[in-house]
């Protein structure tokens, strides 16, 4: 289960990593704005976002949308890189060698 989680954990660090670098290579050719999780949700499939967001609105709770639209707001590399690093450290936490003495 540990190696899953530092696996997990290793993959949300490069798609951080990914998005923090695609923001780079458009702020240098110029383009204004920051990558979204809910824009690049939008390019990759855009009728599957308006799809989930029915689903949380008639499954869930009307009320349930706005928290994860918001989170949808956020940039890329954020949202992929706070869990990332939180595994990664919960990984080290682990793997540090107990002191004796």
């Amino acid at each position: 289960m540990r190696r899953i989680g530092c696996g997990l954990g290793v993959v949300l660090l490069l798609l951080a990593a990914a998005g923090a670098l695609a923001e780079v290579v458009m702020a240098a050719e110029g383009a204004r704005g920051a990558i979204s999780l809910g824009w690049l949700w939008f390019q990759v499939h855009g009728n599957s976002l308006v799809g989930f967001q029915a689903l949380i609105e008639k499954g869930v709770s009307p009320a349930a949308w706005p928290p994860i639209q918001s989170l949808l707001t956020w940039r890329l590399w954020l949202v992929f890189g706070i869990p990332g690093v939180l595994l990664a450290l919960f990984c080290l936490r682990l793997r540090r060698p107990e002191a004796t003495g």
